[in-house]
């Protein structure tokens, strides 16, 4: 009993169980039902009402295409850099400070500066690009320095060059690390894009346009919103759940 108890499905499933009831209870304590917070039934229902419409994936596959323009564009950009910093150590160095900056600012102040200088459609996708770059660089720069450094000593003794070395070599065991950076970012990369465009004021389809839209509708009901929010939140934990297998799958 008390290894079923502690086991990791146990404690999800509980984890899960306490989300839903504080979320009826918050819903609930408002006494004013969709007016303020909906219940999870009234959003339950609502995400069928959503799902029934070629609406909403209309704007599920746009934001999808913006995310992925946004994200390979700094996957391209993270490998070469990337790259670079793992063959050339004070490059790393050089670039450090970059990466700082890209991580700590905040998100929303570049979706103004990106509006300015590519417009509303572009935005979500530049946006994405300058969040996921810093995990994807850092992903592709610890795979790199992961690689046993024997190993690039052995292959320069009989007679690999930088260029060999990095392409049969470091890129091959460097894949698990940039794979799990690709996993745990994109998820991200799809929540940024959501906020900037809600924030961009997006006309065309995307969730966030479809938020802005019924916000704009109907101020007073939130729950076509809330059901949008779970949709993303479906497609975030599906990718969370990838992730984890993935690692599961690298400690065996």
């Amino acid at each position: 009993m008390k290894k079923f108890i502690t086991s990791n499905t146990f404690l999800y499933t509980a984890g899960l169980l306490f989300v839903f009831v504080l979320w009826l209870f918050l819903s609930l304590s408002q006494g004013q039902g969709n007016l303020i917070f909906p219940t999870p039934f009234e959003t339950f229902k609502e995400t069928g009402i959503l799902l029934s419409s070629s609406y909403i994936y209309q704007c599920l596959g746009m934001s999808l295409l913006r995310t992925l323009e946004g994200f390979g564009i700094s996957f391209l950009l993270a490998l070469i850099v990337g790259s670079l910093a793992g063959e050339i150590p004070g490059f790393q160095r050089f670039f450090k400070p970059l990466i700082l900056v890209l991580k700590s600012a905040p998100t929303a102040a570049f979706v103004f500066f990106f509006l300015v200088i590519s417009g509303t459609a572009m935005a979500p996708v530049w946006i994405v690009s300058l969040l996921a770059f810093p995990i994807l660089y850092e992903a592709v720069v610890a795979g790199y320095n992961a690689v046993p450094k024997q190993l690039i000593w052995a292959a320069r003794i009989d007679g690999g060059h930088h260029l060999k070395n990095l392409v049969y070599i470091k890129l091959p065991l460097s894949i698990p690390y940039i794979v799990l950076g690709v996993l745990a970012s994109f998820s991200l990369s799809l929540k940024t894009c959501i906020m900037a465009e809600i924030i961009a004021g997006q006309t065309a389809p995307g969730l966030g346009g479809a938020i802005r839209m019924f916000r704009n509708e109907d101020p007073s009901n939130l729950t076509p919103i809330f059901a949008i929010a779970l949709i993303a939140i479906l497609i975030v934990l599906f990718f969370d759940l990838l992730s984890h297998l993935f690692k599961k799958f690298m400690e065996r």
